[in-house]
């Protein structure tokens, strides 16, 4: 009897780490898979589709990119390896940013406004008092309370006094 127990019980202990190294073998497969394949044959098409739907995502990402290695040069040409290391990831991300401003629209207002343009505005009527606080100057008049409790035999009182 007690043989059977100690086999079930190294079984228990070996399968869910089985389990688990096989699981962690998937894991990297397909994950070493789908990086073969951004690498060998989904980068280029990605940076054409976000060119296609919308250039100027594309050519906004590297004018900034150019501007970071001018500013800081640094910082700029760390980012440029790291766009240049993992480029079908930029060029998915690219692609993900056009279709998006390309079925959603662009909500935020333009940043160039010629001289002389104005913006809407809806004026507002506003009531002449509506911040009229009252006069703090004023003397508020005090209502002395009578006392209901005789002081007759308090020994806590007596503590302090």
């Amino acid at each position: 009897m007690a043989r059977q127990r100690n086999n079930a019980g190294m079984m228990a202990r070996v399968l869910p780490l089985l389990f688990f190294v096989i699981m962690i073998w998937v894991l990297i497969t397909v994950v070493s898979t789908a990086v073969k394949l951004l690498y060998g044959y989904m980068a280029i098409p990605l940076l054409i589709i976000a060119l296609v739907l919308n250039y100027s995502v594309v050519t906004d990402f590297f004018s900034g990119l150019i501007k970071d290695i001018k500013e800081d040069t640094g910082k700029g040409l760390i980012k440029a390896l790291l766009v240049a290391a993992g480029y079908p990831f930029v060029f998915g991300y690219l692609a993900a940013k056009a279709w998006m401003k390309r079925t959603l629209g662009t909500k935020r207002p333009s940043a160039k406004k010629e001289e002389g343009d104005y913006i809407k505005y809806e004026e507002v009527e506003e009531d002449e008092d509506f911040l009229e606080l009252e006069d703090i100057d004023k003397q508020k008049q005090k209502v002395k309370q009578t006392q209901t409790r005789s002081n007759d035999d308090n020994d806590y009182d007596d503590l302090f006094a």
